[in-house]
């Protein structure tokens, strides 16, 4: 999976397991009409159907996380057709069957729509969340509501009044809510920039703006948690007190944050770089092998001593790589990358080591 940022993770996986509850539902409510002495054909294919592309859908998110407004527009999109099919059926059927009474054929799905409607002011923005609660209302209220009110009898039976009250008033309840949903999230979106800004005082080095030893646990924990493939590269600046003892301590830090943004600049979209501790700084690489990690660590080191520190002058870095291997915990895995540093300082510096 890739990686997403912390304060996203809340908000992935509710969308999870809404969409393993919504398939978990259709699943049971499958099994419930196979066990019906007569079946209708419309209930023994609409629900497994949704079971099967909701099940779809979390295997898509669980390996596509950055496609999860993809996936919400998917959900909201099944969740329509399948409860606006049994709608307009069951209501035609009733239409041309005078025998037919439509508050007995119809199922308890009802309520439903209105959970449908109240997801999608959640989970999407105000505008597009409007436009398809009226698609929703629209496609299932329509049949809904002409049978009952060119049939009054059925009307006023309790069944019939709680199929209006469903359909007939969602619109209003849709209204009268929207407001205050646009204010809800307005005030989540504020909640979510002060936590992202919260975040990223706990989680970022204040002078590299890269991440600290804390924030980089965190990344370096996932990472093994997820049990992937990946690579640790341990930089280290070359005779760094020497800078500082002889530059100062403000041209030390000087260096330190032109030394993290041109590694950082030299790093593709999945590799992090943590600011562990000092003149030393961690890289992590999802999804990357051995060799490829080595070439890696070759490529920051000349981005690295390719052009000079000013007002320092040119400075040198060593390296130590490895990659995760089966059994490795986090503890193993960095205590081989360390011990690849200490061969490449020990060896001269100024270069890589791949243990």
């Amino acid at each position: 999976m890739q990686q997403l940022p912390i304060d996203e993770r809340a908000f992935y996986r509710g969308v999870l397991t809404l969409l393993l509850l919504t398939a978990f539902i259709a699943s049971a409510t499958s099994v419930l009409h196979y066990l019906e002495p007569e079946p209708e054909l419309m209930d023994l294919v609409v629900p497994p159907v949704a079971a099967l592309i909701n099940i779809g859908l979390v295997i898509w998110l669980r390996y596509r996380p950055r496609s999860i407004l993809s996936v919400i527009y998917s959900a909201v999109s099944v969740g329509i057709v399948a409860l606006s099919l049994p709608a307009w059926h069951y209501s035609l059927r009733a239409f041309n069957s005078p025998n037919v009474l439509l508050i007995d054929i119809f199922p308890p799905i009802s309520s439903l729509i209105i959970v449908l409607i109240v997801l999608v002011m959640i989970m999407l923005p105000p505008r597009r969340a409007f436009l398809l609660m009226l698609l929703a209302w629209g496609l299932n209220a329509i049949p809904i509501l002409s049978y009952l009110l060119s049939h009054q009898d059925e009307l006023w039976t309790p069944r019939g009044q709680e199929m209006f009250m469903s359909y007939g008033l969602v619109i209003l309840l849709l209204l009268v809510l929207l407001p205050f949903q646009q204010r809800a999230r307005l005030q989540i979106e504020r909640l979510q920039n002060d936590n992202s800004h919260m975040h990223s005082l706990v989680e970022r080095d204040a002078l590299t703006q890269q991440y600290n030893r804390w924030g980089g646990q965190q990344l370096l924990d996932d990472f093994m948690r997820s049990e992937s493939r990946g690579s640790i590269i341990m930089l280290d600046i070359d005779h760094f007190k020497l800078i500082n003892d002889t530059h100062g301590h403000l041209i030390g830090d000087s260096v330190l944050k032109q030394f993290a943004a041109r590694v950082s600049g030299a790093l593709r979209s999945d590799g992090h770089l943590i600011r562990w501790g000092g003149e030393e700084f961690l890289v992590l690489i999802r999804g990357i092998e051995a060799r490829d990690a080595y070439t890696v660590a070759e490529r920051l080191r000349s981005a690295i001593n390719g052009d000079v520190f000013p007002p320092a002058g040119k400075i040198t870095a060593s390296a130590g790589v490895s990659s995760r291997r089966d059994g490795d915990t986090l503890e193993v895995l960095l205590a081989r990358v360390d011990k690849a540093l200490y061969e490449a300082k020990l060896n001269g510096r100024d270069q890589v080591v791949y243990q």
